[in-house]
């Protein structure tokens, strides 16, 4: 099933997707779009043959169309969905990586420490707050992404998205 250049157009459909949510005010928007460069991010993934990072972003794709349902109501999520969802998503490492593949990697850690922090960030209210935090998960997706070896337009998505991310945090300060 592995094939480069479809992940690779998944990858730049993501990149778009992911620079775009940043452009927005309003943070259902922002989810929505979160939730796009996730589903372009899983077929990339897919593509490339890294499964635990295929399905820890399906998992995050459910936490942000849940975390997306809450804001249209304009509550926060629980913080117990964050410690499901993390849970989830150990457990889902567990199972794919050490029971099915038998292919734990030292690297692993990264992407579940990753994960874990956008399951507890993403369902901040605070939007400045949220940005601020989003720096260490980004940083370290890309350092795994690069780590990996993953398209080149999954880690310009990520790189993008931390540089979007910048971008949305100084012009809120000057404005």
């Amino acid at each position: 099933m592995y094939n480069y250049t479809i992940s690779l157009i998944a990858g730049l459909i993501a990149m778009v997707a992911v620079t775009s949510s940043y452009m927005f005010k309003k943070r259902s928007f922002y989810l929505l779009f979160q939730s796009i460069t996730i589903v372009f991010l899983i077929l990339s993934y897919l593509f490339i043959e890294q499964y635990f990072s295929m399905i820890g972003l399906f998992i995050a794709l459910i936490r942000a169309f849940t975390f997306f349902m809450f804001e249209k109501k304009d509550k926060r999520a629980p913080v117990y969905l964050s410690i499901i969802f993390s849970v989830l998503t150990l457990i889902s490492y567990f199972i794919v990586n050490l029971v099915i593949l038998k292919d734990a990697r030292p690297l692993d850690i990264i992407n579940l420490v990753t994960l874990i922090m956008y399951a507890f960030f993403h369902r901040i209210r605070n939007y400045d707050l949220m940005r601020y935090l989003m720096i260490m998960p980004l940083g370290l997706s890309i350092l795994y992404n690069v780590l990996i070896f993953a398209t080149p337009f999954v880690i310009i998505s990520y790189s993008f998205e931390f540089v979007a991310n910048l971008v949305a945090i100084v012009i809120n300060k000057k404005g």
